[in-house]
């Protein structure tokens, strides 16, 4: 009887900690800290060398890069050919220009080589 009683103790507080994580809020990006502040170019170079190093090391931060604005397509901001920056909604930024971006890393697309970070922000 005492087993059966530990058992489901135990069932009930592990799906209590799995529905808590799987149901936690989305971190707050804009009044968050980064974890992580790097260039543009580096963040890309080490994604290109060992994504899966470079997953392990950065996947699901917030990273605060630095790059220049080489493509703006809707809402979103390509950094240097590499990082492509989600927002929210359109941002008022020029092709050229060299931008704090701080978002979500949310991935790496193998096939255009490029680094997503999502829910992101324009550092002042």
């Amino acid at each position: 009887m005492k087993k059966i009683l530990f058992l489901l103790l135990f069932v009930v507080i592990a799906g209590f900690l799995a529905y808590n994580y799987v149901m936690a809020a989305p971190k707050e990006i804009a009044t968050t800290s980064a974890d992580v502040v790097i260039n543009a170019s580096i963040l890309a170079k080490e994604f290109s060398v060992s994504e899966s190093v470079a997953t392990e090391k950065y996947g699901e931060k917030v990273i605060e890069v630095k790059g220049k604005i080489t493509a703006i397509e809707g809402k979103s901001v390509t950094l240097d050919d590499k990082i492509s920056c989600i927002f929210k909604e359109n941002v008022s930024v020029k092709k050229g220009n060299i931008i704090k971006i701080k978002g979500l890393l949310i991935g790496y697309d193998e096939m255009f080589e490029v680094v997503k970070l999502d829910q992101s922000f324009i550092v002042k």
